[in-house]
């Protein structure tokens, strides 16, 4: 049956989370989510025999802010947990609590209604899509090298040498599992202190205002660090880096990743642009999640379209297409 929001809430809460009849779903919240998501999404929960658990937070202040004290004991004793605040917060210590003791979590925020349009990035088959994700994550962590270059200038090299691969799917259906549909995605953190060149974001950094970037930003990378960003728009990564504080650890190359959603879009949603397939992202920050070392304040994406992946001298993906 169609549930408020069409297949994209029924593909979230059936095949993403598959929400258990009697289970308690906390649906997380702030002034900027939007109403009619949380409406679709709580008659849809409510549908499935789950109960719908609205917990309307402050904006967070920076991506990966923690959640009141109350609400974080709220999420550790619940079924499932849905993320739909205006920023990002998936990577805070709540979060991983959560989790840590079995709770199923979707961080989804700043989805729209949109965001689940029948056709769009919510609706794709995201069980057929995981098996490319996870070959290239697989590529990932056993590879020494990597080499990311784009059309519009980007080209970044470093080691990943005993990394891991790190994939996000989008299913979230067994205990403890976290993942962000629509993003599908694989990357690793690079080794620290060793990537060099030049990111030419060109899609957009998420978070940090009202996207797709109306021009470029280019970061310059030395030692691991970014060390200069150039360009009008370089001023809201400025801005969210002086809001974080911590400037040493959040200049550092936390995430170099691939997406995967063939419905997916450069847009106004920074988890759909993100997921874009044909899209790369590189990360300012923490790097704990994706293998790396570097416990910053915050995790910072920034995105730019078609890229082109090489591990080892061996090219992996260009410009969405598996090689």
């Amino acid at each position: 049956m169609t549930r408020p929001l069409g297949r994209g809430c029924d593909h979230v809460l059936e095949r993403c989370l598959a929400v258990r009849p009697g289970e308690q779903v906390v649906l997380l919240t702030d002034e900027g989510t939007e109403e009619d998501v949380v409406a679709g999404l709580a008659g849809g929960i409510a549908h499935l025999g789950a109960t719908p658990l609205v917990a309307r937070i402050p904006v967070p202040p920076l991506p990966g802010a923690e959640p009141p004290t109350a609400v974080a004991a709220m999420m550790r004793e619940a079924g499932a947990v849905i993320e739909l605040t205006s920023l990002f917060i998936g990577s805070s210590a709540a979060r991983r609590r959560a989790t840590e003791v079995g709770v199923r979590y979707l961080a989804m925020p700043g989805v729209r209604v949109d965001t689940f349009r029948d056709d769009g990035p919510l609706t794709v088959d995201f069980d057929a899509i995981r098996v490319d994700a996870e070959a290239v994550g697989a590529a990932w962590g056993t590879a020494e090298r990597f080499r990311l270059t784009t059309p519009a200038g980007t080209d970044l090299r470093g080691s990943v040498a005993g990394r891991p691969g790190r994939v996000l799917h989008g299913i979230a259906r067994e205990d403890g599992d976290y993942m962000a549909p629509p993003d599908i995605e694989a990357g690793t953190a690079p080794v620290e202190e060793t990537a060099e060149g030049v990111v030419v974001i060109d899609a957009d950094l998420l978070f940090m205002g009202a996207g797709p970037l109306p021009e470029p930003v280019v970061l310059h990378v030395r030692e691991g660090r970014m060390t200069g960003a150039e360009g009008a728009e370089s001023v809201r990564l400025e801005e969210m880096l002086a809001r974080c504080g911590d400037l040493e650890r959040m200049r550092n190359i936390a995430e170099v990743s691939m997406a995967f959603n063939p419905a997916g879009r450069v847009c106004g949603v920074a988890m759909e642009t993100e997921s874009a397939l044909g899209t790369a992202h590189i990360a300012l920050g923490n790097s704990i999640a994706y293998g790396g070392i570097v416990d910053a304040v915050a995790h910072l994406d920034c995105v730019m379209r078609e890229a082109t992946l090489e591990l080892d001298g061996r090219p992996v993906m260009v410009a969405g297409d598996l090689v």
